[in-house]
């Protein structure tokens, strides 16, 4: 009986050396992790300085000391043991995480433990996932029955917001600032694709040309029938709603005539009191970056210059030239019309020099 006892007292404690029993975590709870898979682990992690990172970075501690400092006396840290096993799976996947447990010397039953609860862990995750998204979707119907206002980040499709800027550009908008054309609008798209400001207030603070561009975005929305409104997808069905939009143009510009400026002579007709490019010179005016013929811009900036209507006779005119282009995110870019820096040469008794001139800048 004595012999009996003896040999059984020994298989236990063999037991609890090899740790082929469930141990406990630093907190008391029970751990499915033994002993001998955090003495694994310590081996694995001590020699692989990529799994003793993962190890730190799941336990949220510092790599080096502290973390060596807990590996070593792993068995009575098995919490700490359980997050880097979740970690290993959670950053590798079931195949490599296998392999990954495979390389530590884990058996095939510590291994199937270990996947059976990481298993159950991904279960939960995604109950909770799909507890939050149905949450989630409830709060949305709540605010579109409320007739709410949603950011671009909530919304599933945003809204389809597209204008003709060359058509707008037609129109004579004389810009009141001297300012180029960077703009933004912060807008609202309702539910019927109906588009307004955000804050009808922002417009006394526009420009005559900012102005006539908004205007004309809002009222092609009325005239075309309206844009598409964003929607938010729930439970399989796409529900149109009002949701916030930013609108952006801007204007580049740059020269022309990278070596200075052209020289052209103008005319004032007798009869119809308009000027006129001298027609040796204006055969050779066209745009040495876009091909273009520059005879009706610049025909037009001298008509809507001022100064230049109360001269006569002759003039002549240097002109640096520059190229325009719009861009924005609701049209395509265009080209607009160029614009001129021109001083006119302004003979005295003092002598000759050329002074600056201004004209209306319109699109």
């Amino acid at each position: 009986m004595r012999t009996k006892l003896l040999l059984l007292t020994a298989a236990f404690l063999l037991s609890l050396s090899v740790g082929t029993i469930t141990a406990q975590t630093t907190d008391g709870k029970q751990s499915y992790v033994t002993a001998s898979m955090a003495r694994k682990i310590n081996y694995g992690c001590r020699y692989n300085e990529r799994l003793e990172y993962l190890f730190a970075n799941a336990n949220n501690i510092n790599f080096s000391h502290e973390a060596d400092k807990i590996l070593r006396t792993l068995d009575k840290h098995l919490d700490y043991a359980e997050k880097f096993l979740m970690a290993i799976y959670q950053q590798y996947g079931l195949r490599m995480g296998y392999h990954a447990l495979k390389e530590m010397d884990f058996t095939i039953e510590e291994t199937e433990k270990v996947e059976a609860v990481w298993k159950k862990e991904e279960e939960k995750k995604i109950a909770l996932a799909e507890q939050r998204q149905k949450e989630k979707e409830r709060k949305n119907l709540e605010r579109i029955k409320a007739n709410s206002i949603f950011v671009s980040e909530q919304l599933s499709t945003q809204p389809q917001v597209m204008i003709d800027a060359y058509n707008m550009a037609t129109f004579q908008v004389y810009n009141d600032r001297e300012e180029q054309m960077n703009y933004t609008f912060n807008c609202i798209v309702s539910k019927d694709g109906k588009l307004t400001l955000a804050h009808p207030s922002d417009t006394l603070n526009y420009s005559t040309v900012q102005k006539f561009i908004y205007h004309y975005i809002a009222d092609n929305n009325m005239d075309f029938g309206g844009f598409k409104a964003g929607t938010i997808r729930i439970d399989g069905k796409s529900y149109p709603v009002n949701s916030y939009m930013i609108i952006q143009f801007k204007e580049k510009t740059w020269p022309v005539n990278r070596h200075g400026y052209i020289s052209v002579t103008i005319k004032k007709n007798k009869k119809t009191g308009s000027w006129e490019i001298q027609p040796d010179e204006s055969d050779n005016l066209y745009c040495k970056d876009c091909g273009q013929p520059l005879n009706t811009d610049l025909d037009n900036a001298i008509y809507d210059c001022p100064e230049l209507q109360s001269m006569k006779g002759k003039v002549r005119l240097r002109v640096e030239i520059y190229e325009r282009r719009l861009s924005s995110n609701i049209s395509e870019e265009i080209q607009l019309p160029h614009f001129f820096k021109m001083s006119y040469l302004k003979k005295s008794l003092l002598g000759e020099e050329y002074l600056p001139l201004k004209y209306k800048v319109s699109f």
